[in-house]
Order: C-alpha cells, then sequence, then structure tokens
C-alpha cells in the first residue's frame, strides 16, 4: 500500500439464520451478523437485512468519501 493512503478494502464473514422456526414462535425470521476479517475483528449483530444493508452503505460510503478526499 503506498505511504500515506488509507486501506480502502474490507473483508467480513456474513453468518444468516432463521428464528422462530416453530408453530408456537410464528412466522422465521431472517438474522444476521458481520464478523470483520482480520484488524479489529468486531462482530456486529442485525436484526433484519434492511440494518445489515444500511451499515454496509454507511461503511462503504465512507470508504468512497475516503477515496475522494
Amino acid at each position: 500500500m503506498a505511504e500515506g493512503k488509507a486501506d480502502l478494502s474490507r473483508a467480513y464473514l456474513l453468518r444468516c439464520w432463521r428464528e422462530g422456526c416453530s408453530a408456537e414462535e410464528g412466522e422465521a425470521t431472517w438474522r444476521f451478523s458481520l464478523e470483520e476479517v482480520g484488524g479489529a475483528r468486531r462482530r456486529l449483530g442485525f436484526m433484519t437485512l434492511e440494518a445489515l444493508l444500511a451499515f454496509l452503505r454507511a461503511e462503504l460510503g465512507g470508504a468512497q468519501a475516503e477515496l475522494s478526499q
């Protein structure tokens, strides 16, 4: 990587699973988690696909802003 340039790549492990599959729990709901690969390896959970996508848009939008500076 060139000196003074930020690393703009991102790598995540995405997990998807369903909760609430029994008749008592009602309709099943998808849940999501992202874990960063490398670096801090933080793990984030999301209750909806929309929340996951909003996070990714914010992350990638921030990387795009860094690139244009």
